[in-house]
């Protein structure tokens, strides 16, 4: 391709058909050489995020045990047998490391072991 230029003659033809035209600036116009292309634009996708249009939802539970007409609330048993364990050594809450709780629905009973400590007897709450 090649530069081309616009003249003042065709401005004055212009002039020339239409008395109240101005005449046309003239400009160059550039092309580049057919070697160097231009690497298409790239358009980022629009990203949608899941954090700002779903919320996370916390999900409730409780956990029951049904035995020979009596109910038991795991999350009471827990809370209790913490209490429990608190009462008898002394200790607070955030001393409990590891805890285990067994619960019997026939003898009415849950046994526990904390921080892997086993007393002669075991320790047990009343259900």
């Amino acid at each position: 391709m090649s530069v081309r230029k616009t003249t003042t003659k065709a401005a004055k033809i212009t002039a020339a058909a239409d008395v109240m035209t101005t005449p046309a600036k003239t400009e160059e116009i550039k092309t580049e050489p057919v070697s160097a292309k231009k690497a298409p634009v790239k358009r980022a996708a629009a990203k949608k995020t899941a954090t700002s249009t779903t919320k996370k939802v916390e999900v409730k539970e409780a956990v029951y045990i049904q035995f020979a007409g009596a109910e038991y609330n795991l999350d009471e048993i827990r809370a209790n047998v913490k209490k429990a364990w608190m009462d008898e050594t002394g200790k607070k809450e955030s001393d409990i490391k590891d805890i285990q709780i067994y619960v019997k629905p026939e003898e009415h009973a849950a046994y526990y072991v904390v921080n892997q400590e086993v007393v002669e007897g075991g320790r047990k709450i009343d259900l």
